[in-house]
């Protein structure tokens, strides 16, 4: 009985907020809504529904024990999400989404400097790959490369097991990303195929560069870029669309089980995905519920982290981890052993506030709206190119708050947001507004 109430509880955390997101989003089944609905599907629903045949894929049973930790974990997760959706109607004003729609197309549609940013793309990504190369002590024609950067993905172990991920580095292929998001809007937007076949090459790029890194969620990042560009623009989900990405997803999920066997793990897809810590994992609501006691909350601070997350390890040897993972693997779990286990939103807040933690997603909610409309109205559109942030940094930053830690984003974002402004200054244009509304039209001219 418990196991089935759990699964209610999961399916009712993918369709509430899916509901929400078709009736209140800004962008048709890519608003913050939808992407809360998809990790929880991922997460949680499919999870728990594979735990009541196969209960040692559970990845939290490898540490807890404790009977009824499941449900109660569950339910943890299932009050935070739920006020997360609370948080996000309330911010819900009237929208036009067929103008922000137009705008966006229409400043897609007079973009400058593609060849030159695809060529930058290039260059950028291959320094990047060299300086992550020679950090790790890897030589780019050794035989097994791939093995070797997947199998560790960190380096520099300091006293404390704190180690170096190398996410400065990693800040500069936010480069390729940008160019592929750019390349691809124009040439869905005009129609050419030298553009669409310029984004194929780039999104090429971007596979070799996950693999490189050792990062498997590169990869479904890949496909929600090109999924919320589409969307944005005002894009139909058909047959033609609907098998395009079928075949996509399915091919994410071949590379990232190649990834898992360059790991040196044989696990089958389905324990892959079931048995991993990604996506709004129940996981680690049920570590946090099961074993964080109230003195060990850490009332806020790692909210705060970001604020010395900014010095490079280089520099300061034993920095502490930004990432509540590395907090809850070694401090909460007791396990020493380097590397971070997946704290996601649900469980820093608890970490945090214990249950009063469920209040951190109303204010997510909230915020997942504001910065939503903020992004895609029709003034920040035309003046900023505003909507282009969205793919390539909103929706890290809805992944971030949903699967990771808040500091571990906010460091890498601010990098990543001072490069992405550049490229817009330098490829996008922008129109002086003489007077608008976000859901009317006015007067513009070209800046």
């Amino acid at each position: 009985m418990a196991g089935l109430l759990v699964v209610l509880l999961a399916g009712l955390c993918s369709v509430i907020p899916f509901w929400m997101g078709q009736r209140y989003g800004a962008v048709r089944l890519a608003s913050p809504m939808h992407l809360l609905s998809y990790f929880c599907c991922f997460g949680f629903l499919i999870k728990v529904a594979v735990y009541g045949f196969v209960p040692e894929y559970a990845f939290f049973q490898r540490y807890i024990d404790t009977p009824g930790a499941l449900l109660v974990g569950a339910l943890y997760l299932a009050a935070f999400v739920i006020a997360v959706c609370l948080g996000y109607r309330i911010a819900v004003r009237p929208f036009d989404r067929a103008t922000a729609m137009n705008e966006a197309r229409g400043i897609t549609a007079g973009v400058r400097g593609q060849n030159a940013l695809f060529v930058a793309a290039f260059v950028v990504a291959a320094l990047t790959v060299a300086l992550l190369l020679n950090a790790r002590g890897v030589s780019l024609f050794s035989s097994d490369l791939l093995t070797q950067m997947n199998a560790d993905k960190q380096i520099n172990v300091n006293t404390d097991g704190v180690g170096s991920t190398l996410a400065g580095i990693k800040t500069f292929f936010v480069v390729p990303k940008f160019a592929f998001v750019l390349l691809l809007a124009q040439g869905i937007v005009l129609r050419r195929k030298w553009l669409l076949a310029q984004s194929l090459i780039l999104a090429g790029l971007l596979v070799l560069i996950a693999l490189m890194s050792g990062d498997r969620f590169e990869l479904v990042e890949l496909l929600v870029y090109s999924f919320a560009v589409y969307m944005i623009l005002g894009g139909q989900i058909g047959v033609r669309i609907g098998a395009l990405l079928f075949a996509a997803a399915t091919a994410v999920l071949l590379l990232s089980a190649y990834m898992t066997f360059l790991r040196g793990s044989d696990a089958g897809l389905l324990h892959q995905i079931v048995g991993s810590t990604y996506f709004l994992d129940i996981n680690a609501s049920v570590m946090v519920t099961d074993r964080v006691t109230p003195d060990m909350y850490l009332w806020g601070q790692s909210y705060g982290w970001w604020s010395f997350g900014w010095v490079p390890r280089v520099i300061w040897i034993d920095k502490p981890a930004i990432d509540l993972g590395v907090f809850l693997k070694r401090d909460v779990m007791g396990l020493p052993t380097g590397g971070a286990f997946n704290v996601t939103g649900p469980g820093e807040a608890f970490m945090n506030f214990g249950w009063a933690g469920v209040a951190v997603g109303g204010i997510l909610g909230w915020a997942y709206r504001k910065i939503e409309v903020l992004l895609l109205c029709r003034p920040n559109a035309l003046r900023h190119g505003a909507f282009l942030l969205y793919p390539i940094l909103f929706y890290p930053f809805v992944q971030a708050t949903l699967q990771s830690s808040f500091s571990a984003f906010i460091v890498g974002a601010a990098a990543q947001l001072v490069l992405i402004c550049v490229m817009i200054s330098f490829c996008v244009p922008r129109y002086r507004i003489r007077r608008f509304q976000c859901s009317t039209k006015g007067e513009f001219l070209r800046a």
